[in-house]
């Protein structure tokens, strides 16, 4: 059953409903007579009327003070949006600014502050969508399982304002971001939105299992890559290509071989970040079922308002009785 109690002891007190069926709730009144007179059906039916009456009051009352309650549930949603992981860079270059200069990890100049600071911006005009979060630097960290809490969103985004530390690992980012879509029906766009400023080389074995996976669960990756000046562009070849002076050439190439939707953004500067996520919001929306849990509800205040109703009628009766018969 659906329907909790925060009381069930107080159901004992709706033992008193059996009082005004046993008993006559007016006083008597003394008169010589009244076995001459007809019955009347419709003083009959008025007085069970009344009887009912302080009953059901009494059983209300009795059930508002158990403290009913409609016990938590999930609830299907269709919406539209996406899923979208938010895989955000940690490692110790996000504390430089986008000139390449080591900033400290609260300065509000970072490359992390200002991703922060644009992708909190982004979350909130994005009504619709469900978001998780992963940062990541040598190793990926969980923070957020898909939810569309806005605030709790935004206080995980909050919460990585420390300092970065470490060196940029993508792969097992990406990992934990495609995990979030397994096994999970394919209801609406899914997104991995990887902002970061650097990459690594990533194993062949592992560039295999990563593309299998990104297959099977048909996310659409963004890279929004902070690029700083001594970087090179992910478009053009480097002079001396190799995966290790130039890894992020290299990653670029394979995620366009990925056999899924990406594409790449280049920011150079706050103001080219953020065209890169106004971009990124402008992608087409899918229809979107999810799961909302809907918290316990109190449904004391209907059984009050019920005994509120029958107690006025049984005030309004009271007021219209006669005290004595007339001489």
């Amino acid at each position: 059953m659906n329907i909790g109690l925060s009381a069930p002891w107080a159901l004992i007190l709706g033992i008193t409903a059996l009082i005004p069926l046993l008993k006559r709730g007016q006083a008597a009144i003394s008169y010589p007579s009244i076995s001459m007179l007809p019955s009347d059906p419709l003083s009959t039916m008025l007085d069970r009327l009344l009887r009912s009456s302080a009953a059901a009051a009494a059983l209300s009352l009795s059930l508002g003070i158990a403290g009913p309650y409609l016990h938590e549930q999930w609830v299907e949603r269709v919406g539209t949006g996406a899923h979208i992981v938010l895989l955000l860079d940690r490692s110790s270059s996000m504390n430089e600014n986008f000139s390449g200069s080591y900033m400290g990890g609260r300065a509000q100049e970072t490359k992390g502050a200002i991703a922060r600071k644009l992708l909190a911006e982004f979350v909130a005009r994005r009504e619709h969508d469900l978001f998780a979060m992963i940062d990541f630097s040598a190793a990926p960290i969980y923070v957020m399982p898909f939810t569309q809490d806005r605030p709790a969103i935004l206080a995980a985004i909050e919460a990585t304002s420390g300092r970065g530390h470490g060196v940029t690992n993508i792969a097992p980012g990406l990992a934990m971001a495609l995990d979030f879509y397994s096994g999970k029906p394919f209801t609406g766009s899914r997104i991995v939105l990887l902002v970061s400023d650097g990459a690594a080389r990533i194993e062949e074995e592992t560039r295999d299992q990563l593309r299998q996976w990104f297959q099977e669960t048909q996310a659409t990756l963004y890279w929004i890559y902070l690029r700083n000046p001594r970087s090179g562009r992910l478009s053009e070849k480097p002079v001396n290509p190799g995966e290790s002076t130039t890894p992020e050439y290299f990653l670029h190439q394979y995620f366009q071989n990925l056999g899924v939707p990406y594409r790449a953004f280049e920011a150079e500067n706050p103001e080219a970040l953020q065209r890169a996520i106004l971009e990124v919001e402008q992608l087409e929306n899918l229809p979107l079922h999810y799961l909302e849990k809907l918290p316990r509800r109190d449904i004391s205040g209907y059984c009050y308002a019920a005994a509120l109703a029958f107690l006025a009628l049984l005030l309004s009766a009271k007021a219209l009785e006669v005290k004595s018969w007339p001489a």
